[in-house]
């Protein structure tokens, strides 16, 4: 019984994942004044094709799990003051530092410093992809029509791309505390596809961050995109969020520093650094308890 409501507080949290994370791919082609309705179609069936390959990630995640129910508790109420502030936050920093904090006497801190370190490396890469992607894009010598005929097409697959990571990264992230069954990873996929229904005002907040062409758009979720799947294949659960928003401030960058509107930046970064905090001293708090009573 108490694995089934386990997997049951799971389930919700993929349905939130979906509101939250499928800003990463919808919000930059809905900035785009693509329709919501097919993105998101566009969204699940990529998400979905993603689960076939989570098991590595799942792996990852399951060999460091410590009290999950307690873990999918705490990223839960972290999750849903993130979507009540409409910032968009790591499913991946809240799961991890969490366990951490619940298992902080035993924990393998190997591991942990390893997911860390790809957490920072992977904006990054995208930052710098982008900025470099963007420069050679603006240098092609293109008819502007076919330029942008081209880039729509394109921002499109790399919203596919991103919803697939979200499928093999985020999904194992949190059902590898329990399984890697790739039933139950379908399931979840559903999920996440039901909650993208819901995340239009998410999707809003990110298209704000700096002023986005179609063309700015592809480059920054292309870049974000590309550095999920380069650490999918080493089996590191890394944030698509971080890797968007890299990708986001690399082509903004390339118009500028002024063109970042940085007001909405740092509200955004500061969650990134208090949320992990907040959840490694709640499993720490949690853990102390369940140790003395």
């Amino acid at each position: 019984m108490c694995d089934n409501i386990e997997i049951l507080l799971a389930y919700i949290l993929l349905f939130i994942l979906g509101i939250n994370n499928s800003a990463n791919d919808i919000g930059l082609a809905y900035g785009c004044k693509f329709s919501y309705k097919r993105l998101v179609l566009l969204f699940s069936f990529f998400v979905i094709l993603g689960t076939f390959f989570a098991y590595k990630v799942g792996k990852t995640v399951n060999s460091i799990s410590t009290y999950p129910f307690l873990s999918l508790t705490i990223t839960t109420l972290i999750l849903v003051v993130s979507n009540y502030l409409r910032v968009p936050i790591s499913i991946h920093t809240l799961i991890i530092s969490s366990l951490a904090g619940l298992g902080f006497e035993k924990v393998n801190y190997s591991i942990i410093f390893n997911i860390i370190l790809s957490w920072i490396l992977s904006p990054l890469l995208a930052l710098i992809m982008a900025y470099i992607l963007y420069i050679i894009y603006e240098n092609l010598s293109l008819p502007l029509l076919k330029k942008i005929n081209f880039i729509k097409i394109m921002l499109l697959l790399s919203s596919g791309l991103i919803a697939f990571n979200l499928g093999s990264n985020d999904l194992p992230t949190i059902l590898g505390l329990y399984t890697t069954s790739l039933t139950l990873y379908l399931i979840g996929g559903l999920c996440i596809s039901l909650g993208a229904l819901f995340g239009k005002n998410i999707s809003e907040t990110l298209t704000k961050i700096t002023n986005l062409s179609t063309s700015t758009a592809f480059i920054a979720q292309f870049s974000g995109g590309v550095s999920v799947l380069l650490f999918t294949y080493l089996g590191l659960p890394v944030s698509t969020t971080y890797a968007i928003v890299g990708g986001i401030v690399g082509v903004g960058l390339t118009k500028g520093i002024k063109t970042i509107k940085f007001k909405i930046l740092k509200k955004v970064i500061l969650w990134w650094i208090f949320a992990p905090i907040f959840a490694f001293l709640l499993g720490v708090i949690f853990s102390l308890i369940i140790k003395n009573y």
